[in-house]
């Protein structure tokens, strides 16, 4: 028998990155940069940080502003309790039944019919109040099951199977372990999980929460479109997106470290791309993250910042806004910083544009909301490699044919515009069946490769 090694410490959750925190039973999910003495809100639910800082990821129980894990033994015996069988034939009704004669002084006739009682007639003779303040003076179920089934005036009336339907649907409601279970119900409202965030998790949060900024990017489109691309390690991919980074994040985890993403940007710097920065990538990861800007790619060559203050100031504002704080001022570590900075980000544009214009692309993936995407295929089309594959997604479909038609006019061959379906299938007892309340919105994906007229 194997034993299980503890977790390391990259296993647990540490100040300063980003994690997924979803209560149970819950709607929506949260991105959350844990930061100390921080206080985490997701639906009314409220604990600190500092609770959850040096734990494993998994499931936790919020109690008094902290965060407990949740041990796997407690969970097992919950299962276990809620599991348990409860009078669900009728052979457990007549149990029930006769256990009850036998412990009252109620003579229970069962009549060979149902009658109707007129409408004015009361059918239970024994008050809500009166079944509380047997249960606040420590009165059994069975007991008050008894009281209730002497006290309804229509249970001499009930056909046999008719009186163990309401004798099980008593002893169920006023049992034990009804009531724990309506305790349990209460304890797991006050459950969140807290999770290493994941493509798949990013893709879910952003789309419950405000679908149009993800320009209506499903999670299985986005399986599409790397699928279409052929990404995988050690290829080179060009991108253009404005799905808050997701599908260039996406890009980076399938390279695995090695090749390059070049993420065409606008403005000085790379912003709205929440999504690379919430997966805590190392440097290793990073390290294929090219961001160009589509100045240097409309010139050709890689031009100088015309104010390098006004890009610093850029590029920390986009700072500020991920990591919600600000640091205090010190202009000379400033200084410092930002020109490493700038020096870092004038380093992966050269190897982006060299790589770009070398034609050395694997791959052009365009996801577009607002911005037409036959502008950047203008730009890029003519630098791909031969047999490039090429993806763009938009969620409307006359951009898709318009980029149809002009990829048809340049020789590509294998074209295909696709309209995805998904639907999330709600599985229970004897029967299966689409869920009501979901979101079905998305959009389409065109794919092609690229080829050259010899």
């Amino acid at each position: 028998m194997e034993v299980e090694s503890p977790p390391t410490t990259t296993s647990l959750i540490q100040a300063g990155e980003y994690l997924i925190v979803q209560k149970i039973d819950g709607e929506q999910s949260r991105i959350v940069r844990f930061t100390p003495k921080q206080k985490i809100l997701i639906e009314k639910l409220k604990f600190t940080s500092d609770s959850a800082f040096g734990k494993p990821h998994g499931l936790f129980e919020v109690s008094n502003n902290q965060c407990f894990p949740m041990s796997v033994d407690r969970l097992i015996e919950e299962l276990q309790l809620q599991e348990a069988p409860v009078a669900t034939t009728l052979a457990d009704s007549e149990v029930v039944l006769s256990e009850i004669v036998e412990s009252s002084d109620l003579r229970v006739v069962i009549a060979p019919s149902a009658l109707k009682l007129e409408p004015e007639q009361k059918r239970q003779k024994l008050e809500m109040d009166a079944v509380l303040e047997m249960k606040k003076q420590g009165v059994s179920g069975q007991e008050v099951v008894a009281k209730l089934v002497e006290g309804s005036a229509s249970f001499q009336t009930r056909t046999v199977f008719s009186q163990s339907k309401y004798i099980k649907r008593k002893a169920k409601k006023h049992s034990d372990r009804y009531i724990f279970l309506l305790n349990l119900a209460t304890q797991i409202s006050y459950r969140v999980l807290i999770l290493r965030p994941t493509i798949r998790l990013l893709a879910k949060a952003y789309y419950l929460k405000d679908p149009d900024r993800l320009a209506m990017l499903r999670a299985d489109q986005l399986a599409l479109i790397l699928q279409m691309a052929g990404v995988h390690h050690g290829k080179n991919v060009l991108v253009f997106e404005q799905t808050l980074g997701l599908i260039t994040s996406a890009v980076m985890e399938r390279l695995g470290g090695k090749g390059a993403c070049v993420h065409f940007h606008r403005g000085a710097v790379a912003q709205s791309i929440p999504c690379v920065h919430s997966m805590n990538y190392n440097e290793s990861t990073l390290s294929t993250f090219l961001p160009v800007r589509i100045k240097c790619l409309l010139t050709g060559k890689q031009l100088p910042y015309e104010n390098n203050r006004k890009a610093c100031n850029e590029e920390e504002e986009n700072d500020d806004k991920t990591k919600e704080g600000k640091c205090e001022e010190n202009v000379e570590d400033q200084d410092l910083e930002a020109l490493a900075r700038r020096n870092d980000r004038l380093d992966r544009e050269r190897r982006g544009l060299e790589m770009t214009f070398e034609g050395n692309a694997h791959a052009l993936i365009i996801g577009s909301r607002t911005v037409d995407p036959i502008n950047v295929l203008e730009l890029v089309y003519p630098t791909l490699a031969p047999s490039a594959s090429i993806v763009i997604y938009s969620p409307h479909q006359n951009t898709l044919i318009s980029c149809y038609d002009w990829l048809s006019k340049r020789q590509a061959i294998n074209l295909v515009l696709t309209d995805q379906m998904c639907r999330v299938m709600q599985v229970l007892p004897d029967r299966t069946h689409p869920l009501m309340a979901q979101h079905v919105a998305g959009g389409h994906v065109l794919s092609g490769i690229k080829v050259v007229d010899q």
